[in-house]
């Protein structure tokens, strides 16, 4: 595993980081407990030390298996949470209002088991309260101890740059991948001129870039990939699949596997610092990690340029 220092800390991470969005139980399809917390700890003791989270997934019940574990080496993980949709109403109404974030911050250290987070992040932004009460908000808890480093995901470049005016971002978290390239014509200027860390999250596609789908999926109604990624589309699985067949090309070729080639491009985009990887198993968790990073050529770079950028123009 190769580690990258963060910008404006001491700080090393893997630049592999787990995310368990799909482990939380919710909008993921079949469900293993049991598979989720092995596929924690493989991350762990397969040199990952960087885990993201957030109350919304599963309700808490994510935090809660991330909580169990990394007992007794809580010491050893960068540890990522967000705030700011509200799972205590039900209603996952976007809310980042001082009093909020107070309530969500308090629950995710009893279920993470920890007194702090080294890396607190608002989900999405909300537009009724105003972001300079939300920065200070955080910025008291930053004094306070429960939070280390301050960030924001799903934010526009302009939401960025007025939470940028009230205190210095750590990092940024955008939905970014070989399919998903929107953040790099506003956002990344930003937090590279700002030496923010991107540590985007999507980044294997939900999947579709490791290979494993040769049609067209299709997925039930609650299913996240049913609504949260366009390039599940069927009028866009044309080019999909053109970027996916070159993807698979070259990582035979480095005798790799798919998804390695696609994690690599991406860590060797300007401001990336590490990506985001989910696992629901062992297997996967050790897999997502193998040959990170894979070295491509200048052809093989211009291939997936030419390629991703017309997956939508197909």
């Amino acid at each position: 595993m190769e580690y990258v220092r963060l910008n404006n800390v001491e700080d090393e991470i893997s630049a592999v980081t787990l995310g368990t969005w799909a482990i939380g139980g919710s909008h993921w399809g079949q469900y293993d407990e049991a598979n989720a917390i092995l596929a924690i700890e493989a991350a762990l003791d397969n040199g990952i030390n960087a885990i993201d989270t957030a109350p919304v997934y599963g309700d808490g019940h994510a935090e809660e298996l991330v909580g169990k574990a990394i007992r007794g080496r809580r010491d050893k993980v960068f540890l990522a949470t967000k705030c700011g949709l509200n799972i205590y109403a039900r209603t996952y109404e976007r809310d980042l209002s001082p009093s909020y974030i107070e309530t969500d911050l308090n629950g995710s250290l009893k279920r993470l088991g920890t007194d702090y987070i080294d890396l607190y992040q608002c989900h999405w932004p909300d537009p009724k309260t105003p972001i300079e009460e939300t920065m200070a908000a955080l910025a008291r808890f930053r004094q306070q101890g429960k939070i280390r480093h301050i960030g924001v995901s799903n934010f526009s470049a302009s939401e960025l740059r007025e939470a940028l005016r009230t205190v210095p971002l750590f990092s940024l978290q955008p939905h970014y991948s070989l399919l998903e390239r929107s953040c790099e014509k506003d956002l990344l200027p930003v937090c590279v001129g700002n030496g923010m860390n991107v540590i985007p999250y999507g980044c294997l596609g939900a999947g579709m870039l490791t290979g494993k789908y040769k049609e067209c999926p299709k997925f039930t109604k609650g299913d996240a990939r049913s609504f949260f990624y366009r390039f599940f589309k069927p009028k866009y699985w044309l080019g999909v699949r053109r970027l996916i067949d070159a993807v698979e090309e070259i990582a035979m070729q480095r005798n790799v596997r798919p998804g390695a080639v696609a994690l690599s491009w991406l860590l060797a985009r300007p401001g990336v610092k590490s990506v985001i990887v989910g696992a629901r198993s062992a297997l996967q968790a050790t897999e997502n990690i193998a040959d990170i990073p894979t070295v491509l050529s200048e052809d093989d770079l211009q291939i997936l340029e030419e390629l991703s950028r017309k997956v939508y123009n197909s």
